[in-house]
């Protein structure tokens, strides 16, 4: 999956200016500024507003549209023909239904989880009739009732991502010794790392607010300006600001540890034995992506179907293997395949968790506070 679908860490109000920023600042060259594939999600389809009950229009991101195998199978059992459409940030697909009052023509989407909190605050969504989904019970209880949407009136969670560190093994071994175990590890080892971060404010601001002992969603300017001045500490270790254009340099050694999603830097991992991904086990941002229906939906009735169907387990189980997420299918962590099942920071622990955070929707005065200080880390400004 291309990592561009983080990008729902970027709220509507934030994205307008930051994104704007980031473009002018890109010739800096500390950012990935890789052209997006053609078709790479995002495309200005149009859908049908009246439909066939037997045609299920789906927009959602591409790991879940693009696998062929489970949808072919709901058609096989239900009859009703999938037909989907890819968005690679949260805000596009959000603009989207928003322009569309109510008549996008698509009946299943999936926001992330802060994204829920946003539509349902603005009546995007249409409630869940839990009569039509008993499979609702595979879903692990902690996450039917996540801050974004407690109880899942709106939403059901199906997969489970955090940031993390992917590291060259060889590299980290031949020049440290010892490999990371924390987010301070960067600090310790600034002089002789060479590494990447993401391209994502919120994250590499909420990474240093935790390290100082805050929270992701600190609205203090005194305390995210401190983590400013922590993260100023790392800009001899630190090549570039990317999301994406990393792997190949650390696979070749170029670069010895970056700052990941993890279904990205597991899916390395995977094909990678020289690759590890590891959750720093002083705690991280956790993250889900959810199934949900929007305000307009012409398929109710399919729509449930699917959300049912996509619950089973050996479903579940098959999506987490595509796209190298954990699952919040209580069930399906047994049916995975052994080496993904085999990965220990695949999903975080609960002493992991208990340390961790979600970063959560911020008004966008506090949004600015942080843009303002990323905008002169990432061009130097001091």
């Amino acid at each position: 999956m291309s990592i561009s679908r983080r990008k729902f860490l970027k709220q509507t109000a934030y994205a307008t200016s930051a994104f704007a920023s980031a473009a002018a600042l890109a010739s800096c060259g500390i950012f990935d500024n890789s052209p997006q594939a053609e078709g790479e999600g995002g495309e200005d389809v149009e859908r049908p507003v009246t439909q066939d009950k037997q045609t299920l229009y789906i927009y959602g991101w591409a790991t879940y549209i693009d696998n062929q195998d489970v949808i072919d199978e709901f058609t096989k059992e239900t009859g009703i023909k999938v037909v989907g459409d890819s968005y690679d940030s949260n805000e596009v697909m959000l603009a989207k239904l928003e322009a569309s009052g109510g008549r996008s023509g698509y009946s299943i989407i999936y926001p992330s989880d802060y994204m829920v909190t946003q539509m349902r605050d603005l009546k995007l969504l249409y409630p869940l009739n839990k009569k039509l989904l008993p499979n609702l019970k595979n879903i692990a209880p902690q996450y039917l009732n996540l801050p974004h949407d407690r109880g899942a009136v709106f939403s059901v969670p199906v997969s489970l991502g955090t940031t993390g560190l992917a590291y060259n093994v060889e590299a980290i071994k031949a020049i440290i010794g010892e490999e990371p175990t924390d987010w301070n590890y960067l600090w310790r080892h600034k002089d002789e790392l060479r590494i990447t971060l993401v391209n994502d404010p919120r994250e590499v601001m909420g990474m240093a607010l935790h390290v100082l002992g805050h929270s992701y969603n600190t609205t203090e300017p005194d305390k995210i300006e401190a983590a400013f001045q922590k993260l100023r500490e790392l800009m001899p270790a630190i090549a570039n600001f990317t999301t994406d254009a990393w792997r190949d340099p650390l696979a070749s050694g170029d670069l010895m540890m970056c700052m990941v999603f993890s279904g990205d830097g597991i899916s390395l991992a995977r094909q990678d034995p020289n690759i590890k991904y590891v959750l720093p086990n002083d705690g991280t941002s956790i993250w889900t992506d959810t199934l949900a229906i929007p305000r307009g939906a012409s398929n109710i009735a399919g729509a449930h179907a699917w959300i049912n169907y996509v619950m089973r387990p050996e479903v579940a189980a098959k999506i987490s293997d595509a796209n190298s997420f954990g699952t919040t299918n209580q069930l399906a962590k047994t049916m995975i395949p052994d080496d993904l099942k085999a990965i220990e920071a695949l999903e975080p622990s609960a002493a992991i968790t208990a340390k961790s955070d979600r970063i959560a929707k911020l008004e966008p005065e506090v949004l600015q506070t942080y843009e303002g200080f990323w905008t002169r880390l990432t061009t130097g400004l001091g």
